[in-house]
């Protein structure tokens, strides 16, 4: 029917639980400080005196997965796992060149 317009559907509204964070950035938080917690109960402790220093090695899996779940692109809005994974479908897959006489 003309002059009728059909309206975008609206985006999901995702409820923030805590700090601003969403059921999944939260749980991801939450395994990765799972993950830094196994990690330190295997691997010892740097030979510092300073305590900080000593076990700051113990929280690299929480900060990968804080750059996982936190990390976005600002031109696109993705985040950072779905952009790696866009870009590594877009440098692995076969391109076709095409070749002009000039």
């Amino acid at each position: 029917m003309f002059g009728y317009q059909h309206n975008l559907a609206p985006k999901p509204v995702q409820t923030k639980i805590a700090l601003g964070l969403t059921w999944q950035k939260l749980l991801a938080l939450l395994v990765g400080g799972k993950l830094t917690y196994e990690f330190a109960k295997i691997v010892p402790a740097l030979p510092v005196k300073n305590f900080i220093i000593a076990h700051i090695h113990h929280f690299i899996p929480l900060v990968l997965v804080m750059a996982f779940a936190l990390v976005t692109d600002r031109k696109t809005g993705l985040s950072l796992p779905q952009y790696l994974w866009y870009w590594i479908n877009f440098k692995t897959r076969k391109k076709v060149f095409i070749w002009r006489r000039g």
